[in-house]
């Protein structure tokens, strides 16, 4: 009877180590092999930037370019900068728990990861308004697309906020030291296929931008801004 309870709990151990390896290892091709690969640069068009913390990645655009109305989506009376000063919005979508837990990977929890990997979880979106102009760098890099492609992005965007009377719906709480943020209810669950950055990836998708086949990882997006993509 042992023996075979210790059978069955091996098989347990290496069935999760057996899911794991082919989690990374699709995870390696879908990152390598791209879509809209003939995407280039807009030549007249807006800046848009990608944004990551090493955990968490947002799609960044200056407010002035934007297609849609933010100032009525969003209650701008909520951030702590004044409506003049607010220049880029900063926005994501994922895990609630993960979010609220995890700002940095030294943040995150055994629990937390558990959670987040293997039970369909409710989502937020968090949103960051900036005074000036993003620095590209390891973590943030830019591209430039279309207003006809930034208005694909947005909506995309957009049709994941939770709204009631045209308002997202604020969740008052768990804001990052150091930055004006706020989070909102969104639309979707959140798993160990469909993370922060697939949602981030599948934006760029949807404005026609090169990017990963998938990507559960901030560096699998940020493997296909090239430094040309990046100017200032």
């Amino acid at each position: 009877m042992i023996k075979k309870i210790g059978k069955t709990i091996w098989r347990f151990f290496l069935g999760i180590l057996a899911f794991f390896a082919l989690y990374f290892l699709f995870t390696f091709i879908l990152t390598i092999i791209p879509t809209n690969r003939n995407f280039q640069p807009a030549e007249e068009g807006v800046d848009l930037y990608v944004i990551s913390n090493g955990v968490h990645t947002d799609i960044c655009f200056e407010i002035t370019e934007a297609q849609l109305d933010w100032d009525k989506a969003l209650d701008f009376g909520s951030f702590k900068t004044n409506r003049s000063e607010m220049k880029y919005l900063s926005i994501g979508w994922g895990d609630k728990g993960f979010y609220f837990d995890t700002p940095t990977w030294a943040d995150l929890s055994a629990k937390t990861a558990a959670t987040a990997a293997l039970i369909p979880s409710s989502t937020a979106m968090h949103v960051t308004v900036l005074k000036k102009k993003p620095t590209t760098g390891e973590r943030t890099r830019k591209t430039k697309v279309t207003k006809a492609q930034l208005l694909k992005m947005e909506q995309y965007i957009l049709d994941h906020i939770q709204t009631k009377n045209g308002k997202a719906l604020l969740i008052d709480c768990c804001r990052y030291d150091g930055f004006d943020d706020n989070f909102y209810e969104a639309n979707g669950s959140y798993s160990l296929l469909r993370t922060c950055n697939t949602w981030a990836n599948q934006t760029l998708k949807e404005g026609e931008v090169k990017t990963a086949t998938w990507a559960p990882f901030d560096k699998c997006i940020l493997y296909h801004f090239e430094n040309k993509y990046n100017y200032d």
